[in-house]
């Protein structure tokens, strides 16, 4: 399977910062298939598929925050971002429920033949543009996202701290609990990042 047949949840509406998007997940009125919610659960990696400098490329990230607009409370939909955050994001008015999510930015990988290969877990120069797909990224790929130099990193690590806040732990744990069953053989190292986490939660919490 490639990656033009994965599940096409949402579109990027806006953006907290480079690294901090703002997708809209699709209703029926959008699509003739929606995504279920198990497409866009909290702590679901995602990304969008663009071209840069004549190269397909994809830019992955991960579902950190969800939340609800209701048009009939009479207000612009929440913002996506940190309390202690100043650029605030507010949607335009709509005339129909959304359910809006927060997406941090991990990094991206070239596409070639359909399939993700050299994945890099820098932040891409390049930003993501309104109206931009958002699609749900198989668990196939999701490991071969992490397959950095054919070793398992998480080199994103601080940034999901930084952009998911408060929720970072529970991703973080989440992310490294999946990758400990799919690559048991990279345990041991896993296990030390799990345990700093815990560390660093013990402390005073993730920051």
């Amino acid at each position: 399977m490639t990656l033009e047949n994965d599940t096409e949840v949402g579109s990027i509406i806006g953006s907290n910062s480079h690294i901090d998007y703002v997708g809209e997940i699709y209703t029926e009125t959008m699509r003739e298939s929606p995504p279920e919610p198990t497409d866009f659960e909290f702590g679901q990696f995602v990304y969008v598929l663009k071209e840069v400098q004549g190269q397909q490329r994809a830019f992955i990230g991960i579902i950190y925050d969800t939340q609800l607009v209701d048009p009939d409370q009479g207000r612009s939909g929440p913002r996506l971002a940190q309390p202690d955050e100043q650029n605030i994001f507010q949607p335009s008015y709509v005339d129909e429920k959304q359910v809006l999510t927060g997406i941090a930015l991990l990094g991206y990988a070239e596409v070639e033949d359909g399939e993700l290969v050299n994945p890099e877990h820098s932040i891409p120069r390049w930003t993501l543009e309104i109206d931009d797909v958002v699609r749900k990224l198989s668990e196939e790929d999701v490991i071969r996202f992490h397959e950095v130099d054919e070793e398992v990193r998480l080199e994103y690590y601080q940034r999901i701290v930084d952009v998911a806040g408060g929720f970072a732990e529970d991703i973080l744990s989440q992310v490294l609990t999946e990758l400990k069953e799919e690559k048991p053989g990279e345990a041991d190292a896993l296990d030390v990042i799990q345990k700093n986490l815990e560390w660093q939660t013990k402390m005073g919490g993730v920051e």
